[in-house]
């Protein structure tokens, strides 16, 4: 083989290499928490932009998730960038495996929320280059916990995106009363959003519209107990097909278009 052809076929491999390593992939780890004493699997995905620019992003946190699921949350947030205007995002996907949805107790959300405050977010935003801008989204056994979240620490996040099938009288009893508490102080919820998402449609051992009632009155609620210092809205979808789901989509054009 001439010397020149070898050196170019050489070059070009190289190049291909660093091209595929400059590509943007899901980087996971498995770090041990103090806090939940255990090991928490964390799914990194940055934006195609990332390599090539100094820009800082805002980063989606998003609960209970598999490597192809951040991936294919990455993508669709960057489709919503380049056809809606919506910023390009940091996708951190976290594997939650206890059953957030149904434990519904004080010690437990705020066992996880600590997790995020005082582990996770810090972990994240000195490593990556992000602008502290944070929505954070909860789906299946996760789902009421963004509500939790924005209750109890309504500065931790800008926005919050929970996807619950699973939100009977029980669980509107709960944070109805935590919200009437929480929102006697509605001046520190200035500015944030809330998208909640649930099923139109049959589901085997769910009250859709015990569900759908429950849900749109506690939108309001946020609303009205607030002064509407909260962006809030819920929509029901029929179904949430594969991830990501449209109630992702929509809730996440939501929160990024200011709650409009």
């Amino acid at each position: 083989m001439p010397k020149n052809l070898a050196l170019l076929l050489i070059l070009s491999l190289c190049s291909a290499g660093l091209l595929q390593a400059q590509t943007p992939k899901v980087v996971a780890s498995n770090p041990a928490s103090s806090i939940l004493k255990k090991n928490v699997k964390q799914m990194v995905r940055l934006p195609d932009s990332y390599a090539a620019s100094q820009q800082k992003y805002p980063v989606l946190f998003f609960l209970q998730v598999t490597d192809e699921m951040v991936e294919e949350i990455a993508a669709l947030t960057q489709t919503l960038h380049e056809e809606n205007g919506t910023p390009e995002m940091i996708v951190v996907g976290i594997n939650v495996e206890d059953r957030l949805e149904r434990e519904m107790e004080n010690a437990v959300y705020d066992k996880y929320l600590s997790y995020l405050e005082q582990e996770l977010i810090p972990s994240i935003e000195k490593k990556y280059r992000c602008n502290g801008q944070r929505v954070l989204h909860g789906r299946s056994l996760s789902g009421s916990f963004p509500l939790y979240a924005m209750l109890s620490k309504p500065t931790l996040f800008n926005g919050y995106i929970a996807a619950s099938k699973e939100w009977y009288d029980k669980n509107n009893d709960f944070f109805t009363g935590l919200a009437n508490k929480a929102l006697q102080s509605a001046d520190k919820f200035k500015d944030r959003k809330i998208f909640l998402a649930s099923l139109n449609g049959a589901y085997s051992n769910s009250n859709i519209p015990e569900v759908n009632e429950n849900m749109t009155a506690f939108a309001s609620l946020l609303a009205s107990k607030s002064g509407n210092k909260i962006a809030s809205k819920y929509q029901a979808f029929d179904d949430w097909g594969i991830s990501p789901y449209p109630g992702f989509k929509e809730g996440l054009l939501f929160v990024a278009k200011g709650g409009k």
